[in-house]
């Protein structure tokens, strides 16, 4: 057998397929997720998307999440419940079970499960049974919020309260749900959230433009932790034209949420602490298929454009279509977008094949952050516990455009883009102790005394 030599030089290496042939083994602590693995275990303390409330009308719903076979419903008092799929009594798929006043009933043998798994009636059995008593079936708590439904599988002792993010009821909001299947690992769906500068490329550049323009500028990228381990910022700056600057951030929250701004921002006009344009959780549904189920939302000031278009906002579909597969397979090779990058790098991403540059480093530092948490090197970046309060999610998600004038020298007015960035970050940190009207109130403040003190005339 031929053995690669390491001590060749690069340039010697033309032509190396055949050394290269043998891809390295996925990471299992950070990409396998059933029950039992490290991340499987983590991801079930926290609140998870499995469903959007339209699909549990009157027939309940299979869904597969984190390796583990389930079935959702809505009984007939409106409560939602999810339960393990299988029938306690002989495994009848209860995806196929008869939604009842009061929980689902299996359609073999006409038991009936409470949305907890009581089991509250087993036909059959001779009367005066207890054998209903003696049992639970496995279930999961539910919550409903906007249009999703979502459950916690994670130890009872540690169930958090559901989590409450700040900024969403600004605006007179409406959230639409939506729900796209993508079939890869959700880590690598997930890095694409701390990954900004793909934006110049894949959206804006090779194939067509898929974002505005101006994500084609070079942008001046920082990566930060947000407060309390709520997870890590991508902030771009960019200058757009000789008076303005814009800096966008993103936020990943912990630990498989992405919030973004608008697609259709342009940082052509002077704005303080626009908010989130959309908010998605990457749901593992086994190691190699992930769901992303989310809300869009919908009010002026996030969307002054008016090219919001909820009839595109729902199952397999986004008013932002990079989102979703292209309805063909050459579709997708002539105008790529995020669902072609992610699916295409292995059912798995494979790390150790990955050749990382100085544009990874959000990516690397959240993939360090993950791996802190699931080793128990963290507190922070649990939830707390239901009784042991907690307190709304800041969300960084933003667009701020400021009048800073363009400086002489094309080196300093760089680092006038990074001093900028930083500037944002810190007074959106600034108001973490508020929350809602308050909040939005003192970082706008707060950016208009950066403007200012940046060299432009104060806003009116």
């Amino acid at each position: 057998m031929t053995v690669r030599d390491e001590a060749t030089p690069v340039d010697a290496r033309a032509y190396w397929g055949y050394f290269m042939r043998d891809a390295p083994r996925e990471d299992p602590e950070l990409t396998h997720v059933g029950p039992g693995t490290a991340m499987g275990e983590y991801l079930r303390r926290f609140w998870q998307p499995i469903c959007m409330s339209e699909d549990l009308a009157d027939l309940p719903k299979a869904v597969r999440i984190m390796g583990e076979d389930l079935v959702a419903f809505r009984d007939r008092s409106g409560r939602t419940g999810v339960l393990h799929r299988h029938c306690s009594h002989r495994g009848a798929s209860l995806e196929y079970g008869i939604v009842a006043e009061r929980g689902l009933r299996c359609c073999y043998h006409g038991w009936l499960f409470d949305a907890d798994g009581t089991i509250l009636e087993t036909p059959g059995e001779p009367p005066g049974s207890r054998l209903k008593e003696s049992f639970r079936h496995g279930a999961y708590p539910t919550h409903e919020e906007s249009g999703l439904v979502f459950a916690y599988m994670g130890p009872p002792e540690s169930r958090p309260g559901f989590p409450v993010f700040d900024g969403y009821d600004l605006w007179n909001t409406r959230m639409k749900s939506f729900e796209v299947t993508i079939p890869c690992n959700w880590l690598q769906v997930t890095d694409n959230y701390v990954d900004p500068v793909h934006s110049m490329f894949l959206h804006s550049s090779y194939a067509s433009t898929q974002l505005t323009e101006s994500f084609l500028l070079r942008p001046y990228c920082r990566f930060l932790e947000t407060p309390d381990g709520s997870g890590i910022t991508h902030s771009t700056t960019r200058r757009t034209t000789d008076e303005l600057v814009w800096n966008r951030m993103n936020h990943a929250l912990t630990p498989n949420i992405g919030e973004l701004g608008s697609p259709w921002e342009k940082g052509l006009e002077p704005v303080l602490f626009r908010r989130v344009y959309a908010t998605r959780w990457s749901v593992p549904v086994d190691d190699t298929n992930t769901v992303m189920l989310g809300w869009r939302h919908l009010n002026d000031f996030v969307d002054p454009w008016g090219k919001a278009n909820e009839d595109e906002i729902g199952k397999e579909k986004m008013d932002f279509d990079a989102q979703v597969a292209r309805p063909t397979y050459k579709a997708g090779q002539r105008d790529p977008g995020d669902w072609e990058a992610c699916t295409s790098q292995r059912p798995v991403a494979v790390h150790a094949a990955e050749n990382l540059g100085a544009t990874d480093a959000g990516v690397q530092a959240r993939r360090r952050m993950l791996r802190q948490a699931v080793r128990g090197e963290r507190g922070d970046l649990l939830p707390a516990p239901v009784n042991g309060g907690s307190r709304p999610v800041r969300t960084f998600s933003q667009d701020t455009t400021l009048r800073v004038p363009r400086r002489p020298d094309p080196a300093e007015d760089w680092a006038l883009l990074g001093e900028v960035g930083q500037r944002v970050h810190d007074a959106i940190v600034a108001a973490d102790h508020l929350r809602g009207e308050e909040r939005q109130t003192f970082v706008q403040r707060r950016l208009a005394e950066v403007e200012t003190e940046l060299g432009s005339s104060p806003r009116t």
